[in-house]
């Protein structure tokens, strides 16, 4: 595992891996990464380890490096995150270490694996369309038993996938409002709704205004 020599750059001295180290893998939706206990207990060992490492290179550093300057540059890993890809699963392979004077972070690569179910659900409306434009005119008594079969069959599914989709909306809104007030405490009254913002159809917010 050992580091490179640290490569000048425009956004500063990268310490590449001789190879890439793969981290445990992680879920990830629309809201953010979910980070497993077996995700945080890899990644602090593995920062303690490139930490050490770095303190014992020090040709690499203008002057001898200390554990109480480098070690705050070195935040942990779950507060530098990629971009969230989308829904599914996803392991990251840490290539090096970028290091400025502000911070020391880690480089990763994603190698994202969609969830196929999540994609289905949203995505997939070509059988609703394609069926519902059927219209049956003078078909015989079978064929019309078909087509009202078939109808009854669409709408059950329409309302089985919306439930599903405000569930899944339901739960990303209470992990966004978890994770606000980890961060920042309650809401405030005023804070928990959105009807400050307009929420009509777009031929209304054309409309001109009144004032």
């Amino acid at each position: 595992m050992p580091l490179q020599s640290p490569k000048k750059q425009e956004d500063g001295y990268l310490m590449a891996l001789s190879s890439p180290i793969q981290a445990p893998s992680l879920v990830c939706d629309l809201s953010g990464w979910t980070f497993s206990e077996e995700w945080q207990t890899w990644a602090g060992s593995l920062r303690k380890q490139l930490l050490g490492e770095m303190l014992g290179h020090g040709s690499w550093f203008s002057r001898p490096p200390r554990r109480d300057l480098l070690e705050p540059l070195f935040k942990p890993w779950d507060s530098m995150a990629p971009a969230v890809p989308g829904v599914g699963k996803a392991v990251w392979s840490l290539k090096g270490l970028l290091m400025t004077a502000k911070a020391i972070t880690p480089v990763w690569t994603v190698d994202f694996t969609p969830d196929l179910d999540t994609i289905s659900l949203f995505e997939d409306d070509t059988r609703e369309i394609q069926l519902a434009e059927l219209e049956v005119e003078n078909a015989p008594t079978t064929m019309l038993r078909r087509d009202h079969d078939a109808r009854k069959f669409l709408a059950k599914e329409r309302v089985r996938e919306a439930r599903l989709k405000a569930q899944i909306a339901e739960h990303m809104a209470a992990k966004e409002e978890a994770r606000y007030v980890k961060l920042f405490g309650e809401l405030e009254d005023d804070e928990s709704h959105f009807s400050e913002y307009d929420l009509s159809d777009g031929s209304e917010s054309d409309a001109p205004s009144s004032l």
